[in-house]
Formats: structure tokens, sequence, C-alpha cells
């Protein structure tokens, strides 16, 4: 079923308009004629099925047995070049992630200054949005401000990992954490130069403990891949 995306509360029988790019994706591009049926996906108050009347939809019906993520999932990544930090945002749409927090560490070979930042801010809005649609997701992704590292503190869950590649120690594999199954998990992920020990003194300061991810060094975007795609599998074996 097609769906569109609004941030804006609603209800039965309320009528809606589109944005331009919508509008032109829904009814120029995939046709949609007033036989069908669209979901209407919004950002708080619940997901409901429309018609189209004359390019307006009317809200018909909501929807209260659409799924439902069973764990919050936050992903704090570095900034890491604008083509590869892209294409994570697409790929950890589509894993399933439930917020993103960009920051900036000693590493960070990324520069924003404020006008940037919201340049860039608008345009990964945007690539969240196209990934949500392209895999069907009931639920936007949450995109944070690009914040200093030090304020990670403000993002933990019931469990915080930072992936570390100098940390050796079999126990502390990430498939260690996951089989408690936490409800909430925050994880941490550095830039292309990796974490400074003193980076890393900080965050278990905060109470982030460290995790392996593997014998192999993975690139940024790999490893947020990695770690999206094993909390996946965890919850698959759970159910």
């Amino acid at each position: 079923m097609k769906q569109v995306y609004l941030d804006a509360v609603l209800s039965i029988h309320d009528v809606i308009e589109l944005d331009t790019k919508q509008a032109h994706h829904i009814f120029d591009v995939l046709r949609t004629t007033p036989k069908e049926k669209i979901r209407i996906i919004t950002k708080n108050s619940g997901v409901f099925l429309g018609h189209v009347e004359n390019k307006p939809i009317l809200i018909i019906d909501s929807i209260v047995d659409v799924f439902e993520e069973n764990q919050s999932i936050t992903l704090c990544c570095a900034l890491i070049k604008q083509d590869k930090f892209e294409w994570m945002l697409q790929k950890a749409c589509e894993l399933g992630v439930t917020k993103i927090v960009p920051f900036v560490s000693k590493n960070t070979v990324v520069k924003l200054d404020e006008k940037k930042a919201e340049k860039k801010q608008s345009r990964w809005n945007e690539i969240l949005l196209a990934a949500t649609k392209q895999c069907n997701r009931n639920t936007l992704v949450e995109l944070e401000p690009v914040i200093p590292l030090k304020k990670l503190s403000n993002y933990k869950s019931e469990c915080n990992l930072v992936a570390y590649e100098k940390e050796s120690d079999p126990s502390k594999h990430m498939a260690h954490y996951l089989k408690e199954n936490p409800k909430s998990i925050t994880v941490c992920i550095g830039p292309e130069g990796g974490f400074e020990e003193s980076e890393i003194q900080v965050l278990n300061e905060f109470g982030y403990e460290n995790c392996s991810l593997g014998n192999n060094i993975l690139r940024a975007e790999t490893a947020a891949c990695y770690v999206l795609s094993a909390i996946e599998y965890q919850n698959h074996v759970e159910g």
C-alpha cells in the first residue's frame, strides 16, 4: 500500500493536503487513483487510512494493529565523509534505528559551522524520509542536531555501548550485551580515525561500556550496519 508521512495530528474524517513533493510523488509518479487507499503515517497521532478525493485525502480509518518496534535503538555516530554518512543514514533507517545522534570527536574530519549544520540537517532528514518510504516503515527516524562528544551523556538507554576497535576481551563482544535483550540500547560509533583513549575514558565515565564487533577493524558506516543487524538478529532469536 502507498504511504505518505506527515508531521501532524490527525483524526478520522480530516481532509489533508500534501506538500508539493509528496503530492508529486503520490499523484504524478505513482499515479494514485480515487479507487485506492493510502496509508498515512504521522509523527505523533498514529497510522491512518485515507481515500484520494480530487487530490486532497480524506481520512477514513485509523490502524491500531500496526507493527510497533519492541526496542528503542539510539545510534550515536561521529560525522564522517558526506557520501559515507548519507549512505549510513539510509541503511540505518532500513535496519530499524529509532534515533540517530551525530556528534563531533577529536578525529572528526568533517567540520560544520552553524549555517552548514542547518543545511545538512535538512538534507539528512530528506534522506531519512526517502529511506522510510522505500522500506515501508511505520515510524520516522528521529534525527538529533550535531553535538560534541561530551553531550552523549544525554542519550543513554538501558544498555549503553561504545564500539571500540582496541577492545580485545572476548567476553565484551557485542553479542554478550545483547543476550539480555534490553528494551532500549544506545551504541556509539567513532569517526574514520577512531576514538582517542581520552574519549573512551569520558564515555566510560558516562556509563558506556566498551564492546568489540569482532576481530576485523570496520569502517564507521560498516560498523553501524553491523550493530543494527546484530540487534535485529537478537530480537528475532528472542521472538
